[in-house]
């Protein structure tokens, strides 16, 4: 009976989300000198986009290698591997939500893995790289703040509303099923408890406080580590993109600015990968370093 206004609603965001990026994919073509572009093209260095290409694929590895932590005695590492390249591809190619459906999907279909037992898998591989992002940014903001005028609220809107969210991480783990019933209290009084986002997450939060919390504290402590990792090579991988193109900025900046189109690709907006998003964002941040304009001059 409900099923036609949700299909309805849906159909409806999608064709927006596709609008959206056609209108910012426009909107990059025309600030872009088509024939600056092809001749960026032809001087790129092919030194540094073999590096790229080492890294990406390192990257692969490395992010399987974080599930692949979870699955473990359920799983061996070339079937999570196998997963994670479908991901990757159904992301880069379609939309970031229906990446997340296939990877849940897929270990459902191929290797028999119960949706919520991936749900929850999935939730703790991304409160981990979260937990970098946020880390990250409290430093990267803290060393190009002055150069970040018209960012600076923004920056600690989004540094506060990460640290919320990771708090209730915390909390939940160490307190378990006392937290998860308080805060469902303090929901149900403010009377947002049956909203779908926040039925959604109380439902992460009771699978998270019914999980045993010794294996969580050490499977996470695992986890975060290679988040950091993962960071660090992510990095890497953007001033490799860069240096393709002659341009060698601040590693603070790329920093910076890799951070935030991260945290842009988490927001279910986007479409064909981000297409459209992903570069108007990248066109944005990277103006306050002045990137763009040392590259022509440099021409």
């Amino acid at each position: 009976m409900n099923s036609t206004p949700k299909r309805t609603s849906s159909t409806f965001w999608n064709i927006l989300k596709t609008i959206l990026a056609i209108f910012l994919v426009i909107f990059v073509i025309s600030r872009t000198d088509l024939s600056s572009l092809w001749h960026s093209l032809k001087t790129a260095s092919v030194f540094w986009l073999g590096i790229a290409v080492i890294i990406f694929l390192f990257l692969t590895l490395l992010k399987a290698l974080q599930y692949y932590v979870l699955f473990r005695n359920r799983l061996s590492y070339p079937q999570v591997l196998n997963v994670v390249i479908l991901q990757n591809a159904v992301s880069n190619y379609l939309a970031s939500s229906a990446g997340i459906a296939s990877y849940l999907t897929l270990f459902k279909a191929e290797h028999g893995v119960k949706i919520s037992r991936s749900v929850l898998i999935f939730l703790l591989t991304k409160i981990g790289d979260l937990t970098a992002i946020w880390l990250g940014l409290v430093i990267s903001s803290s060393l190009v703040w002055s150069q970040i005028g018209i960012l600076h609220i923004p920056i600690l809107v989004l540094l506060i509303g990460i640290g919320v969210v990771l708090l209730l991480f915390v909390l939940t783990v160490l307190f378990r099923q006392r937290f998860v019933s308080m805060l469902s209290r303090i929901l149900s009084w403010l009377k947002i408890s049956r909203l779908g986002l926040v039925e959604k997450g109380m439902q992460y939060f009771q699978g998270l406080a019914d999980m045993e919390q010794n294996k969580i504290l050490t499977t996470f402590g695992l986890l975060l580590l290679y988040s950091f990792v993962y960071l660090a090579v992510t990095i890497a991988y953007a001033y490799a993109n860069l240096a393709v193109f002659h341009l060698q900025p601040n590693i603070v900046a790329v920093l910076f600015v890799t951070l935030l189109i991260q945290l842009v690709s988490y927001f279910p907006v986007t479409v064909f990968g981000g297409l459209g998003v992903t570069e108007t964002s990248a066109l944005y941040f990277w103006s306050f370093f002045a990137l763009l304009r040392i590259y022509w001059l440099r021409r």
